[in-house]
């Protein structure tokens, strides 16, 4: 999974003009810190409408950004937990997933049959 600092510039603009666009009180909990990096690191050319951000013509890695933001400065303590149970759920249907896919006991069985 992507983190905060590893996402497309664009991601960084779209990112930033969703957060600019929260109340005063929302946007002080995201550290300052957080703010500079984004604003570093965004493509200042990428121009972004309100448009695009209400029919969600966003880039996936945009999403990534403001889930990360949400989830480490924004949630409450109850959403947090709720985030992370279903992260948990989403997680472990991966790795089913590629267990059913990458089945060793699987493998051996098709290299017999050719």
């Amino acid at each position: 999974m992507k983190d905060l600092y590893h996402l497309h510039p664009k991601a960084y603009k779209e990112g930033y003009q969703i957060l600019d666009m929260l109340p005063q009180e929302s946007k002080e909990k995201i550290p300052e810190k957080i703010w500079n990096f984004i604003k570093e690191n965004m493509d200042n050319k990428h121009e972004v409408t309100v448009e695009d951000i209400h029919k969600n013509n966003l880039l996936e890695d945009s999403n990534i950004l403001l889930a990360i933001v949400y989830k480490q400065y924004m949630a409450t303590e109850e959403e947090k937990k709720i985030i992370k149970a279903k992260e948990k759920i989403v997680e472990r249907q991966k790795e089913k997933e590629a267990y059913e896919k990458y089945n060793p006991n699987d493998i051996f069985k098709k290299h017999k049959n050719e």
